[in-house]
């Protein structure tokens, strides 16, 4: 009985650390709506997360093992693809719910362009 304790202790004590952090959260996001010349609607969605601040390492005392493999792992949005990516996923999910709230695109969208900023993706496209 305590080894099947331990075991379920032990599986659930992986379990927990083994889910990622959150590497980013937003901050803002926000939906232009607007006609161009031909009638058609288009829409530009931002959406900007907090600053993440640069990880240092101390400069006067040695760098532990722990501390190196912390500062190699350590990624922020404005420097890595893989971030910038999954906020870009993140973006086209929220982009679904606001259309969905405003009743805007209701036959479906295109997104035409991605810009990126340093801590913000614009996708811009238009109704179908």
């Amino acid at each position: 009985m305590k080894r099947l304790l331990l075991l379920l202790l032990s599986v659930s004590l992986v379990a927990c650390s083994s889910v990622p952090e959150e590497a980013f959260e937003v901050e803002k996001q926000t939906l232009h709506k607007r006609k161009n010349d031909k009638g058609e609607s288009e829409f530009a969605f931002i959406v900007t997360v907090k600053a993440t601040p640069r990880m240092e390492l101390a400069k006067n005392k040695p760098v532990s093992k722990r501390e190196l493999k912390e500062f190699a792992e350590f990624k922020r949005v404005e420097e890595s693809p893989e971030l910038k990516l999954a906020l870009e996923e993140t973006a086209v999910e929220l982009l679904e719910q606001a259309l969905n709230k405003e009743s805007y695109c209701q036959a479906g969208y295109d997104i035409d362009n991605v810009y990126w900023r340093q801590r913000s993706v614009q996708l811009r496209g238009h109704c179908l």
